[in-house]
């Protein structure tokens, strides 16, 4: 009887349940780590959450988008250049108070910061001396005002968070004032209750700022929705150059993040560190034992055209349109990629003026093809499919 056979059982199956728990413990941590690609207005989502739409819109008019995932990289790209430059925060849920600290003493010379949908504590953080209040829903507010990037009677639809200046503050513009009805209906007891979009002048502390209180107001799924393009553009086009800071998950690092807490305890990253590479010794020691593979064929061949016909009637059936229209899209956006020699990493502005040199048809044309409004019904969803499916066709590398 070797070493191995005389450790009871009960040890062994102890050790191997410690395995599995340091195992569950770094894919959560990897999880938790990694900030997925669907992200809100990420830059090169294509997605209802994502921002591609609004880059591409600013793009052919003439403005030159930089994506920053840090704050080192903002600091750096103003550092090179900051004259007529705007800075974009389009999606704080990863923006810790240190890195919004160092933001503002970076941005002080920049032409406007536009913030969106921004914590109390962020907001101090700017220099802004402003409180954040949830709304409770997604809701749509005409403007009432007319500051230059919002005109009078404009609508914005996808407000989730409001705002009230601070009681210091002079020359704040209010905009998309909230307002609650007396219950006796009588309009002389409606009063504003904070804003949907606050403009505040320069001071020593921060450049004139915007701060929206919406993030899907100007994702893809909702930019062309009643006035949020125009105003999306008026607010963040108004330079030639925008720095699109897209905070990653290590600005959360020595700050708070949306909800003003900790994300995680110091010492569970190192914890889990720990326990990955124990993990891994663990898995080379013993994974020698096991023998070696055993090849077995297949009880059954499951053709890819079943699973493909599989998937397709599950997503019928939840009516899942949305997600099979950026399935569809994505699909035939890495296709082209290949066939017309582009990278993987271009941006879909760039694929679509590709394509459109390939097959003739107007830039805007492919845009709303490959990143455009989701299909609402079945019929709609295989016209896009055929339309998808007829540019792909015809589009050769020039």
């Amino acid at each position: 009887m070797n070493a191995v056979d005389a450790v009871p059982r009960w040890r062994r199956a102890g050790l191997w349940a410690l395995v599995v728990a340091v195992g569950v413990g770094a894919l959560a941590a990897i999880a938790i780590a990694t900030t997925p690609p669907g992200d809100a207005m990420e830059p090169e989502g294509v997605g209802p959450a994502g921002g591609a739409a609004l880059v591409a819109v600013l793009e052919q008019n003439g403005v030159d988008v930089e994506t920053a995932t840090s704050v080192e990289d903002v600091t750096t790209a103003l550092r090179e250049r900051d004259d007529d430059t705007s800075v974009v925060i389009a999606n704080t849920s990863n923006l810790g108070t240190a890195a919004a600290a160092t933001l503002r003493r970076e941005s002080r010379e920049v032409d406007r910061i536009v913030v969106l949908s921004p914590s109390t504590a962020q907001l101090r953080a700017l220099g802004a001396d402003a409180t954040a209040l949830p709304v409770g829903a997604a809701i749509q507010v005409e403007s009432r005002c007319d500051i230059g990037t919002v005109d009078e009677g404009d609508s914005l639809v996808g407000i989730d968070t409001r705002y009230e200046p601070g009681s210091v503050l002079t020359g704040a513009e209010v905009c998309f004032p909230l307002t609650l009805q007396a219950q006796d209906g009588d309009e002389s007891g409606e009063g504003e209750h904070g804003a949907g979009l606050l403009q505040l002048p320069p001071t020593a502390e921060h450049p004139p700022m915007t701060i929206v209180g919406s993030t899907t107001g100007f994702a893809n799924g909702a930019i062309t929705d009643e006035d949020n393009a125009a105003i999306a553009l008026r607010l963040m086009g108004a330079s030639s150059r925008l720095v699109w800071y897209q905070p990653d998950v290590a600005d959360l690092v020595d700050g708070a993040g949306a909800d003003d807490g900790s994300l995680l305890p110091r010492w569970l990253m190192p914890t889990l560190a720990l326990g990955s590479v124990a993990l891994i010794l663990l898995s080379v020691v013993r994974g020698r034992r096991l023998g070696r593979l055993v090849r077995e064929p297949l009880p059954v061949v499951v053709r890819a055209v079943e699973t493909t016909e599989s998937r397709g009637r599950l997503y019928r059936r939840a009516q899942d349109r949305p997600r099979a229209a950026i399935v569809l899209r994505i699909a035939t956006l890495d296709r082209l990629r290949a066939r017309l020699g582009l990278r993987r990493g271009d941006s879909v502005e760039t694929v679509a003026r590709a394509i459109s040199a390939a097959t003739g048809r107007p830039v805007r044309e492919v845009l709303d093809l490959v990143a455009g409004p989701h299909p609402t019904d079945d019929a709609a969803l295989v016209r896009l499919a055929q339309d998808l499916s007829d540019l792909e066709e015809k589009a050769h590398r020039p």
